[in-house]
């Protein structure tokens, strides 16, 4: 039997980490536990018990596992010898939409994890959890026997193919490299922590509300339905005494299919609702499968039972129990950790409010992209840890000079603009992707201009285009960065572009509001405008969601300098009295010449965060509580 004394646990951020980190920290009283999750998806830190958390036997590392430096760090700290494996990406229907993303998470990470610890070399446990999926479709009927360790492996969605992947990279490192190595596949599983696209956690938000439960199909796929708490007995029977290099299917013979699944959970949940049940049952709504959809998984778990002396105990009655009475509970949430470089600027200052009001630890870097060299940036991050990166760094003034007119002139003034305008932002984006850091670049719209083609109060500018502003040294070198961020895009990159950015703040010398409200001149043109307390939250919003690509962060319609003093005082100030420079006067066509002034179009931003107030909406309201 082995006996594990110092464990890391992959991914016990996630739902079947989580649940297992809270069942096996009382299941091994004498271990000490790390967990290394680089909350991906639905993980949470607050998945794991309080009792656990405070505990001096239990510390959290966030990484990713293919951040050699951090993981070898941790693994020769705190002298492991044990290893669970949960950390993927785990979504099906995900999978479908970003094939390329679940091959890097669940294979080349997964690689890149394997080699670290064939180099770290002092382990003597390693559990890797695969799925059931790796199996394929199982046939209907009664005399179908399910899937044993040695049935031929057949893929039916992608994500089962890089959990094939993986298990082959784990056979070879144990076979090449002699690393021990033992893999578990796991039935289909429910519990408390599970992400809502899953569909229990789906139902139950679904039943709280009596609405209709959206069917794949025709909704007769049969599922094995396991509750988490029986896997996690599971996994630690194939720790102590499972065979090296064996395998072991982890299922129930329990099988319901989703449509009947649909009407337990609202009974349950109407049930501890105090409802009376409804006497027809749920309404459904049938939509089109996915690709593929493999109908039913059986498996045959006859060898845990026989050499390991585990089977299944609780009842699927009540283990939805569990489930749903966990799902009704409120309970924070913390799902980053945010590295943030520039936040002793006026947007950083800014995020750092709306991190701190959230509850979410962040760390300010001391280092600075493109004054300090590569290695030490890097160095740093694997010191700090963590699961996201924002770059907040940029040069907008200096000198005494208050405006981006400092970047003129000079080849001092070149290499600032090169250096902290675009090298600071291109570099860290690279050394994020390398250590497996979700990147986010605070950018400018200042790189656009009204056009032929994007007149004012005519279409704005989408999230695809490419800059058309070149009348500054400033927009110049940023709107070069703005194309360079589209390289990374491919990977968990934000390049988020805002403009005039606003807050309420009028002790705050760089707060575009502070500045207008003492202009005796002001343009009538409309343009786009970031409310800060606004667009900073949907940001944050995104990157817990882990979104990646171009991002136009600004409030939906927009506004005008002149109609925002004007809001102003209305509801704030009565004594200020600006005169409007109307567009069609021939010095706001002088001004549209030389200056960036634009409208962005807002749907990508509206669709993911449908919640985002309009420009004028927003102002309205803040200024209201200014006057109070």
């Amino acid at each position: 039997v082995h006996v594990a004394k110092n464990v890391v646990v992959t991914g016990a951020c996630g739902f079947i980490g989580s649940n297992f980190m809270n069942y096996i920290f009382r299941a091994w009283p004498n271990c000490n536990f790390v967990n290394v999750d680089k909350l991906i998806l639905n993980s949470d830190t607050q998945y794991v018990d309080e009792e656990v958390r405070s505990s001096p036997r239990y510390k959290l590392e966030l990484s990713d596992i293919k951040n050699e430096q951090k993981m070898l760090q941790i693994l020769e700290e705190n002298e492991i010898d044990t290893i669970i494996h949960f950390a993927a990406d785990c979504t099906s229907t995900r999978c479908y939409e970003d094939t390329t993303e679940a091959v890097e998470n669940n294979v080349v990470a997964f690689v890149a994890f394997l080699e670290t610890v064939r180099k770290y070399g002092k382990l003597t446990r390693f559990l890797h959890i695969s799925t059931d999926e790796v199996y394929g479709d199982s046939e209907f009927g009664p005399d179908v026997k399910g899937k044993t360790e040695d049935s031929l492996l057949l893929p039916g969605n992608p994500y089962a193919a890089t959990k094939i992947c993986g298990e082959a990279y784990a056979q070879v490192y144990r076979t090449a490299y002699g690393l021990p190595i033992v893999i578990a596949r796991i039935n289909n599983i429910y519990g408390p922590n599970q992400w809502d696209v899953k569909v229990v956690p789906r139902f139950i938000e679904i039943a709280k509300v009596r609405g209709n439960f959206t069917l794949q199909g025709t909704g007769e796929q049969l599922r094995s339905w396991l509750f988490v708490e029986d896997a996690a007995r599971g996994m630690q029977a194939i720790a102590e005494k499972g065979v090296l290099g064996e395998v072991y299917n982890l299922g129930t013979y329990f099988e319901m299919n989703v449509r009947d699944l649909a009407k337990a959970v609202q009974d349950e949940v109407d049930k501890q609702l105090g409802r009376t049940l409804l006497p027809d049952g749920p309404n459904y709504t049938f939509i089109t499968d996915r690709p593929y959809n493999d109908l039913r998984y059986l498996l045959d778990i006859s060898r845990a039972d026989r050499e390991l002396d585990w089977r299944p105990t609780i009842e699927f009655e009540e283990g939805l129990r569990r489930t749903v009475a966990s799902a009704l509970k409120d309970r924070e949430h913390v799902q980053m950790g945010v590295v943030l470089f520039g936040g002793k600027g006026y947007v950083g200052q800014e995020l750092q409010k709306v991190l701190t009001a959230r509850k979410i630890p962040f760390h300010l870097a001391a280092t600075k992209p493109g004054t300090s060299t590569d290695d030490e940036v890097e160095k740093e991050l694997v010191k700090l840890g963590g699961t996201h990166v924002v770059c907040c760094t940029g040069r907008t003034h200096g000198g005494g000079c208050n405006t981006i007119e400092y970047l003129e002139g000079g080849s001092d003034r070149v290499h600032e603009n090169v250096r902290d305008n675009m090298f600071s932002a291109t570099s860290l984006a690279q050394i994020s992707r390398r250590l497996g850091f979700h990147y986010t670049y605070v950018g400018t719209a200042y790189i656009f201009a009204y056009d032929d083609t994007h007149t004012v109060g005519g279409e704005g500018f989408k999230e695809e285009d490419r800059p058309s502003f070149f009348g500054s040294s400033y927009s110049v070198v940023k709107g070069y960065t703005d194309r360079q961020m589209e390289h990374f895009n491919r990977w968990e990159n934000i390049n988020a572009r805002i403009t005039l950015p606003l807050t309420f703040d009028t002790t705050q010398s760089r707060n575009i509001l502070t500045k207008i409200i003492n202009y005796k001149e002001l343009l009538g043109l409309p343009v786009s405008l970031s409310v800060l307390p606004d667009c900073l939250g949907a940001l944050v919003d995104l990157m817990a969601k882990r979104y990646q690509g171009n991002l136009n962060l600004v409030n939906p319609g927009p506004i005008s300098l002149y109609d925002i003093v004007s809001l102003y005082k209305e509801h704030v100030d009565s004594s200020i009295n600006p005169t409007e420079i109307s567009v069609n006067s021939e010095r706001c066509q002088e001004i549209l010449a030389t200056k960036g002034n634009c409208a962005l179009d807002t749907t990508v931003l509206q669709k993911q965060c449908p919640y985002m107030p309009t420009t004028r909406d927003s102002l309205i309201a803040q200024f209201k509580k200014m006057s109070v």
